[in-house]
């Protein structure tokens, strides 16, 4: 079996590239022989007038191509009619229902950010409140009032008053890829029509 083309930048072996030929494909259309198009392609022999002709015809798009508008800034080109549109109806299924389960994670933490947020507001009137907390157990009697003090102030130490870092980054990397999801699933209804 022939093997394909690697990567060179000579017009041969962008033609190769270009339409998917092997050297030895290429050499046939060329009426030359394998041996020939690799010396052609490495500069060892100069190309001859009746093989120029020959190749003229695959440069010429290649050439137009190459001239054009980058294919990132391009548009891409409609898919040939009429294509099995089942796939990307699933994939437009399956971005959407990834990008709801995603938003439904979402869901609770804004509302737990807020939460926090008002503990972070109340706490400081909430312990001026509260009368201190009573001496540790050997040392002072165990009264309900003296328990209930310290139980109390020690789940007040444990309040969270914010959200923490890895909790905010993984909100907004599912909240970015719920975005991107949509804009995929989009896209493609849009291609779809």
């Amino acid at each position: 079996m022939a093997r394909p083309v690697t990567y060179s930048d000579s017009y041969l072996a962008r033609v190769c590239r270009y339409y998917g030929l092997t050297r030895q494909q290429l050499a046939a259309l060329l009426g030359v022989t394998p041996g020939l198009v690799s010396q052609l392609e490495s500069g060892t022999r100069a190309l001859t007038r009746e093989v120029s002709g020959r190749l003229a015809p695959f440069l010429a798009p290649l050439e137009a191509e190459e001239t054009a508008v980058p294919p990132e800034a391009a548009e891409a080109p409609p898919p040939p009619s009429p294509f099995d549109t089942r796939p990307l109806e699933r994939r437009r299924a399956a971005c959407l229902h990834e990008a709801h389960n995603l938003r439904w994670q979402l869901r609770a933490l804004p509302e737990q950010a807020a939460v926090a947020a008002r503990w972070a507001a109340a706490l400081p009137a909430l312990l001026a409140a509260l009368p201190p907390p009573p001496p540790p157990a050997d040392e002072a009697p165990a009264t309900a009032v003296a328990v209930r003090l310290r139980y109390v102030h020690a789940w007040l130490a444990t309040v969270p008053l914010a959200l923490p870092p890895d909790v905010l980054a993984g909100w907004h990397l599912r909240h970015q890829r719920a975005l991107a999801l949509e804009a995929e699933a989009a896209a493609l209804g849009a291609l779809l029509g």
